[in-house]
């Protein structure tokens, strides 16, 4: 045995099972609604690949190509930027994200040595806010945490791959411009809130991970409630919408909505008023 194939035999696996998928029943349609995580420590792809041999027709809530998050990345680096948000941040605060965030938000070393605490100029932190409108500043400041950490998976990404080798139909409920316009109206006073609890995100996080992997949805909800983006102008704004774009291809059947898990109970009320039957599904594991 290679001492690579050793190393994977020891160390433990990073798959699990996906326990967040609902099947929606109608007549004689049957389709899939999948709350996700957009980062994970873990990856599910067995869950995910005999979860895609029951569809034909894969949905997500918008575009997650190489050329879609430069668009994002144009568009979060106009205007103004988010200096504010900075400012309303103690010391102690600023240096425990600099802390979680490994070296990105390091001080220069151009700073001039006389200096006896790090000025706004020589800090990359505040060009990082300045550079960036709220959202996008948040977003890759939490990212780059997630990274720091290990988590480099993501639901919706792993999705999106399994479905485009299996060769089934991919399509989007929302735009960028959409998604942008949805980001933009985050409050500032939730990011804030958020990024002074740095110091309790690593608790935050394992939490999240053992209720995300048991799948109980009002326990996901609850957990994840202090988040930036669990606001109305994110999530009830946007169900009704992506619900309207959904519903043609669930009428047809065969269909899986990869949505933000937040959204599934929106989007679970809506299609009982249409006479749908949801109800949690677990895909029982192959047989050798």
């Amino acid at each position: 045995m290679k001492w690579k194939e050793k190393l994977i035999s020891i160390l433990p696996s990073p798959e699990r099972t996906l326990k967040t998928i609902w099947k929606v029943e109608k007549d004689e349609t049957i389709n899939y609604l999948v709350g996700t995580a957009h980062f994970f420590p873990y990856h599910f792809r067995k869950s995910l690949e005999l979860l895609m041999r029951r569809g034909k027709r894969a949905l997500f809530e918008g575009p997650m190509d190489a050329q879609s998050k430069s668009e994002v990345l144009g568009q979060g680096s106009q205007g103004e930027g988010s200096t504010a948000i900075y400012d309303a941040l103690s010391r102690e605060t600023i240096q425990e994200i600099k802390k979680k965030t490994g070296s990105r938000f390091e001080e220069s070393s151009t700073r001039p040595i006389l200096l006896p605490f790090p000025s706004q100029k020589y800090d990359p932190l505040y060009q990082h806010f300045s550079a960036f409108r709220p959202w996008l500043a948040f977003f890759s400041i939490w990212t780059q945490y997630l990274q720091e950490k290990g988590w480099r998976y993501s639901v919706d990404l792993e999705a999106l791959e399994i479905a485009t080798r299996m060769g089934k139909e991919v399509f989007y409920l929302e735009t960028i411009e959409e998604q942008v316009a949805a980001m933009e109206k985050i409050p500032v006073s939730r990011i804030i809130h958020f990024l002074q609890q740095a110091p309790h995100w690593d608790r935050y996080t394992q939490a999240y991970v053992q209720i995300y992997l048991r799948g109980p949805l009002p326990e996901i909800l609850s957990q994840s409630s202090d988040f930036p983006s669990r606001c109305p102008a994110i999530i009830e704004d946007r169900d009704p919408v992506m619900f309207a774009r959904m519903m043609p291809f669930f009428a047809q059947g065969d269909a899986i909505a990869f949505v933000g898990t937040p959204h599934v109970v929106g989007l679970q009320k809506r299609l009982e008023g249409e006479g749908y039957r949801v109800i949690p599904f677990v895909e029982p594991e192959e047989k050798c």
